[in-house]
Parts: C-alpha cells; sequence; structure tokens
C-alpha cells in the first residue's frame, strides 16, 4: 500500500519476476503477449517491501515483487514491449496484514468509487486500431463490449485519444449478457480509471471525469459524502444492496475493496454453482436450499428447472432399470450364469447391469437408490458426469464463470 508501481516496458522484466511461479502464465496470441495469475496461494503477492540485505539487494527485490502485482492481465505485443495496462492486483480491507483496518487511514487524500459488478475490459493496441479485451485478452467477453463501442462511437475516438497518449482506459462492461450478481437492465461500458502504459500512474478521478465528460463518457460513480473512519465505512457497507460495494482510491493509486453482505453471500452462492458435478452433490446431499436463499430469482427458476428435471430423470431411469430386470427374470429365470453369457448382457449399460445383479435375489430393491449410488461414484470429474449423463435423463447445467475482474 506504499509503494511506488513500478516502470515496465519490456515482458523479459516480468519474466524475471515470476520465474519458478506456476501460478502465472505468458499466454501467447496470434499478437502478442497476456501475462495473468491463474489461482492464487500464500506466496504469489507476497508484501512487497523488504528488509534485509544490501540496499541494491532489497531495491532489486522490491520491484520484483512490485511486477508481481501488475501481472493481471499486462500485454506485450510481439516484440516484448509492453502496451496496454489494467488494474494492479488490489485487496479487501482486512484481507491482508498490509490492509487490516487497524493500519488505514482515511485522513490520506482518496475518492470512494462505487464498485461495479461488471467485466473489466480494456484496449489493446493493434496496428492502427486496437481490440479490446478482458484480463486474458480477446474473449467473447470483450467482443460484446467492442459492439457497444461500435454503436457509440465516442467510445472509440476517446480511446484513441488516450492510446496515442500512451495510456490504457480501464472500464467495466455492465450487462444482462454477463451478468455477474447485480443485474444492469442496460449495457453500460463506465470508465473506471485510466493508467500509464509504462510508469503505472493513475490519473485522478477529477481528470477521468473531465476527460469522460468531454466524450460524453460514462464515468464510476463516487460516494456522496465522506466517511469518518475506515471501520465505519465497513459497517455502512455490509448493509448496502443492490450493488457490490466500494473501491476506496488514494490519490497516489493504491487502492482497497470493500464489499457489502449482501452481495459476498449471493456470490459464495453462485461459486457454488459454477461447476456441475458440485451441484449435483449438493442436489444428493439435500443442501441446494442453503444456496438458493441467497440468489436472485431468475437463477434460482433455473437452478429449480435443472433439480426438477434431475429428479425426473433418476425417477424415468430407476424405472427401466426394475423394467429391464423384471424382463431379466422372465427370461432366465433365477439362472445369473445364463444372463451374464448373454449377448443383452454383454452389450447393456454397465450401471444397469450392476443394478440389475445387485438387486438378483432380492424381492424389494431400491432402484432410485441405485442410479444415485452410480451418479455419486462419477462425479470426481466433468468427463465422468458427462459419461452418465443419462442416468438423469440428459439434464445439463451450464453456469458461465465471470472473466473480467476489478
Amino acid at each position: 500500500m506504499d509503494y511506488e508501481f513500478p516502470y515496465i516496458q519490456h515482458l523479459d522484466e516480468v519474466r524475471e519476476a515470476i520465474a519458478d511461479s506456476p501460478e502465472f502464465v505468458v499466454a501467447e496470441r496470434d499478437w502478442g503477449y497476456v501475462v495473468n495469475y491463474l489461482v492464487i496461494s500464500q506466496d504469489t503477492f507476497p508484501p512487497v517491501k523488504t528488509a534485509g540485505g544490501s540496499a541494491t539487494m532489497r531495491a532489486r527485490a522490491t520491484r520484483l515483487k512490485a511486477i508481481r502485482r501488475e501481472c493481471r492481465g499486462l500485454v506485450f505485443d510481439r516484440n516484448g514491449c509492453l502496451i496496454s495496462r489494467p488494474y494492479n492486483k488490489f485487496f479487501n480491507v482486512n484481507e491482508r496484514d498490509e490492509t487490516q483496518v487497524n493500519r488505514l487511514d482515511l485522513a490520506r487524500p482518496h475518492v470512494i468509487l462505487e464498485k461495479l459488478d461488471g467485466s473489466m475490459v480494456r484496449p489493446i493496441p493493434l496496428g492502427d486500431g486496437y481490440r479490446l479485451a478482458t484480463k486474458m485478452g480477446i474473449t467473447d467477453v470483450a467482443m460484446q463490449a467492442e459492439e457497444f463501442v461500435a454503436a457509440n462511437i465516442n467510445y472509440h475516438d476517446f480511446i484513441m485519444l488516450h492510446i496515442e497518449r500512451g495510456q490504457t482506459p480501464i472500464f467495466e462492461w455492465c450487462s444482462r449478457k454477463q451478468r455477474i450478481v447485480i443485474d444492469y437492465p442496460r449495457d453500460r461500458l463506465v470508465l473506471t480509471g485510466i493508467r500509464n502504459v509504462n510508469d503505472g500512474a493513475y490519473k485522478s478521478y477529477a481528470q477521468m471525469v473531465s476527460y469522460a465528460e468531454a466524450y460524453g463518457i460514462e464515468v464510476v460513480q463516487a460516494r456522496a459524502g465522506t466517511a469518518d473512519n475506515m471501520q465505519n465505512l465497513l459497517e455502512e457497507t455490509r448493509a448496502l444492496q443492490g450493488q457490490e460495494g466500494w473501491i476506496i482510491r488514494f490519490d497516489d493509486g493504491h487502492m482497497l475493496k470493500v464489499k457489502g453482505d449482501e452481495y459476498v453471500s449471493i456470490h459464495k452462492a453462485k461459486d457454488r454453482i459454477m461447476r456441475e458435478n458440485a451441484l449435483i452433490e449438493m442436489i444428493l446431499d439435500e443442501k441446494l436450499d442453503d444456496v438458493k436463499a441467497h440468489l436472485p430469482d431468475d437463477d434460482r427458476r433455473r437452478l429449480e428447472e435443472f433439480e426438477t428435471k434431475f429428479w425426473h430423470g433418476v425417477a424415468t431411469t430407476a424405472d427401466v432399470w426394475r423394467a429391464v430386470r423384471e424382463s431379466v427374470h422372465r427370461q432366465h429365470g433365477a439362472d445369473r450364469k445364463s444372463f451374464a453369457l448373454s449377448d443383452s448382457a454383454k452389450t447393456m449399460e454397465g450401471n444397469m447391469k450392476s443394478a440389475i445383479f445387485a438387486s438378483w435375489d432380492k424381492y424389494m430393491f431400491d432402484y432410485r437408490g441405485a442410479v444415485i449410488a452410480a451418479i455419486r461414484k462419477n462425479l470426481g470429474t466433468s468427463t465422468k458426469v458427462e459419461a452418465i449423463r443419462g442416468l438423469f435423463g440428459g439434464a445439463k447445467w451450464n453456469y458461465a464463470a465471470n472473466t473480467g475482474d476489478e
């Protein structure tokens, strides 16, 4: 929170900072390279300031750790020159030692900005023009924003002006086409920051508003009034509804995140249903009600539709297995070996065949339980889930994850 943003020109400087760190990736594209982090471990973003050693050693170590915090969407051209610089990595209040509330002082010059719940997009200069990109480059989400710019030429002119100045304008794409938690009824491309590409300096909020107004660009809103202290701001933010939270941006460019309880609860609920196999496990464990309570109406309805189709599929499969078992008994009687050697047994789906053998000498058998057990055994990977999808009627859950960022 009190270090200078590093001056960066070339990809080699970044490669040195992330050497032997598998959390980071240098993704090669036709037009250049994207540097981003994939996961966060305890050592991914260590404190920047370094103690011990000579002044030269401390300065070098500090610079390398500061560069690591820039590795969240840096873009370099084919020659390795830095051409697009989005936000540096920053944290929530109380998330790190350096962001504990007792170490933060709102007496420092700052502005409190609305934290938008969209996808971060910024331009990548290419030739005489540019493409919009998220953290990982040109994505489907970024192309949604490009369509918006194509219909609003003032954004194009604004972007080109800042590219020519060696700056990266940073936007938030807010749309129902890419809804995360907060609902934005109309498509919005909101300016949230302007950053110098090489030295990483941020334009002040006042400068940003001035530039945006001149071009008719929507800019992120500042919080009305001020907060007495960080603890009061935290308590006020917890009660927020219909908004993610706030970004505290100090005049030196360093930032903090503060999120409302409602948003955090909904986001956690959505995280739990991102993966289909995890969702199915919650359905089988009858824990889905805990998630539904924190979801918006449209997401809850989609979830309930999937759940209904899932259980209908399980019931249908159980009925089919029971009917096949009765047919097998009519044909083979009590002779297991006769069935085992039959052509029908050799071609029968494995889970069904296992259930038939398990029920062979039982007058009453829980076929529904057998179907559920077969599903449970195959929840380890999405590939396994796909292989047994027919057991729950082919129901398919697809809840796309957010590809943007702050």
